[in-house]
């Protein structure tokens, strides 16, 4: 206990007479790690609008005008006992009539062209997952009151493979972006070190053990981290408030999953990157000055 209580002593007094350096310490956690908050908030907002675009991948079946109504049944319920379905709509020929005369609406003479209803019966598919379609999609080759299969596979694919692109470097945006902020803080902790190596090597020559240096030292970037990473959060999480509700207003007519990230995943992330980077460059800045 009385150990416990020298450190956090030793560790508040020097904050105290190093508070230029600490301060530097702090504002490069802070910016780092608002930086990288920036960076997940939009990344999972991304993410969220990618798989939203992915969803959008549905199968249509159209089927033969001789198909009865016992088929029709049958095969419904053959595809929702399938586990990759999410949910299966029949729409019956009288009801595509429908719609097409609403999407029609503004070109009455189109409408007046129409003779009789030729469009098919079908089955609109929406799957768990959306990269199933084409696997889904052959299931219907060869039935008999199956007149075509669409899912728009080349489209598909296209979609597949963009959001892929997209989140892969999103992934390495990420991964070099704590690099580098590890590599700023620590170099930043470091020199706050080396301003103090004089009180390092006098408690070293006078028997002081590395882990009874260390420890203050460790404190500090922890206590530097959690305040500069508690800033970054509440700087982030305010301002993603605010650039959110801006955008609803604007772009309402979209759907944009907004706030794919929870608040409290996020503080609780940044708290963690902050309190270990701080810790961490403490530990690795203390090396060269424990080797008197």
């Amino acid at each position: 206990m009385g150990k416990a209580k020298f450190f956090l002593q030793e560790a508040a007094s020097s904050l105290r007479r190093n508070y230029f350096m600490t301060a530097a310490a702090l504002l490069t956690v802070l910016l780092t790690m608002t930086v990288l908050g920036v960076v997940m908030v939009s990344a999972a907002n991304i993410d969220a609008m990618l798989a939203d675009l992915e969803q959008k991948v549905e199968i249509t079946v159209y089927l033969e005008e001789s198909a009865t109504a016992e088929e029709i049944q049958a095969m419904q319920k053959e595809i929702i006992g399938w586990t990759e379905i999410k949910d299966s709509q029949f729409v019956s020929k009288e009801e595509a009539l429908q719609r097409l005369r609403k999407d029609l609406e503004d070109s009455p003479d189109m409408l007046e062209t129409l003779s009789g209803n030729p469009l098919p019966a079908s089955f609109e598919i929406s799957l768990k997952d959306p990269k199933t379609a084409e696997s889904v999609a052959g299931r219907f080759d060869g039935r008999k009151i199956v007149e075509e299969v669409n899912y728009g596979k080349e489209l598909a694919d296209r979609i597949f493979s963009v959001t892929a692109v997209i989140r892969n470097a999103m992934a390495v945006f990420i991964v070099v972006l704590a690099g580098v902020s590890v590599m700023l803080i620590s170099n930043t902790i470091r020199l706050s070190i080396y301003a103090r190596r004089r009180e390092i090597e006098i408690m070293k020559l006078v028997g002081a053990t590395n882990w009874f240096i260390r420890w203050p030292f460790m404190i500090e970037g922890l206590l530097v981290g959690l305040v500069g990473a508690g800033l970054a959060s509440l700087v982030v999480m305010l301002g993603s408030n605010y650039i959110i509700g801006r955008m609803r207003e604007v772009l309402g007519f979209l759907r944009i999953p907004f706030e794919a990230i929870s608040p409290v995943l996020l503080a609780v992330v940044l708290l963690g990157a902050g309190a270990l980077v701080g810790v961490l460059g403490s530990g690795l800045g203390l090396r060269r000055f424990l080797k008197v």
